[in-house]
């Protein structure tokens, strides 16, 4: 599924009238991307290009958001299948497996019902920048002391 994501992004459209309507260009990015999903070229061509009732062709940046929204519901839900598969190899009372993945977070990632792929990279830059700030900090504090 993630390499579907990938493929999605390299899909591209064609404009195709004066009002900026657009048509997928039907190449390999459909191709590999509609086959990794599940679906045929046509059907991800067709959503990919028109609204619900495939009666109204969308304009370069309605397809567009239409073919990011797509991939990014993709992944969300891979994020969230993933986080179930860990939560399921993680429950209480079964011997541990001998390996886990742990993520320290100190503010913020804990205190949500449901924790999206979204709050996981926000928190991980927080976590990034605060290590570059005690860093560059403890840097600091040794050139004050030598």
């Amino acid at each position: 599924m993630l390499a579907a994501v990938l493929w999605l992004g390299n899909i591209s459209f064609q404009v195709v009238d004066s009002e900026n309507h657009v048509e997928v260009v039907a190449n390999e990015a459909v191709t590999c991307a509609a086959q990794l999903i599940g679906c045929s070229s046509q059907e991800l061509m067709l959503s990919s290009s028109t609204n619900n009732d495939a009666a109204k062709k969308l304009t370069l940046q309605q397809a567009i958001d239409a073919r990011d929204a797509m991939a990014k519901f993709i992944y969300a839900s891979l994020f969230d299948w993933i986080v179930v598969q860990i939560n399921k190899s993680l429950e209480v009372g079964k011997p541990p497996p001998g390996r886990s993945i742990s993520i320290l977070d100190m503010y913020g990632f804990g205190t949500f019902q449901k924790n999206s792929f979204e709050q996981l990279c926000i928190n991980y830059a927080n976590e990034r920048l605060q290590q570059h700030l005690n860093r560059h900090l403890l840097k600091l504090e040794l050139e004050v002391c030598i």
